[in-house]
């Protein structure tokens, strides 16, 4: 009998990251990871899911979205780390936080609670970014090296 997959495969197709950044072209319009169009994708999450004021704001090599109301609550850490399903947005939709760990360099998260480092290293947003928010989720612009 002859194997089809040798276990590694399977392993690799595990790890969510590695799967997303090997299929970036059904992600982006322009078939290839923009920090931008991320950024405008995780504000319209936050608008369907019941926000009323969200922003986008540019700070150095940080992209950071903010809104009144905290739309990842109900998701938890898992909307960072895995594919999570977005109903609210159609049926074959995702929350796009994954995406900007995946893509990005790094990525934070703020909530009045405080703040998570999701993923990466360096001098994150300013701590006036967001202070009126009570969600904001900041990714920097470059690419994973």
């Amino acid at each position: 009998m002859t194997l089809k997959y040798h276990p590694d495969d399977i392993a690799a197709e595990l790890d969510t990251a590695r799967y997303l950044r090997r299929r970036e072209s059904q992600f982006f319009r322009s078939g290839a990871y923009d920090a931008v169009e991320l950024a405008g994708m995780i504000a319209t999450e936050a608008l369907t899911l019941g926000a009323e004021t969200v922003q986008i704001q540019s700070e150095g090599d940080w992209l950071i979205v903010t809104a009144d109301k905290d739309w990842l609550e109900p998701y938890g850490q898992e909307a960072f780390h895995t594919i999570t399903p977005f109903p609210e947005a159609g049926v074959n939709s995702m929350l796009a936080e994954v995406l900007a760990v995946a893509f990005s360099a790094a990525a934070i998260t703020f909530t009045r609670a405080g703040s998570v480092v999701i993923k990466g290293q360096g001098a994150p947003p300013s701590s006036r970014v967001g202070q009126k928010a009570v969600r904001a989720f900041a990714f920097r612009r470059q690419r994973e090296a």
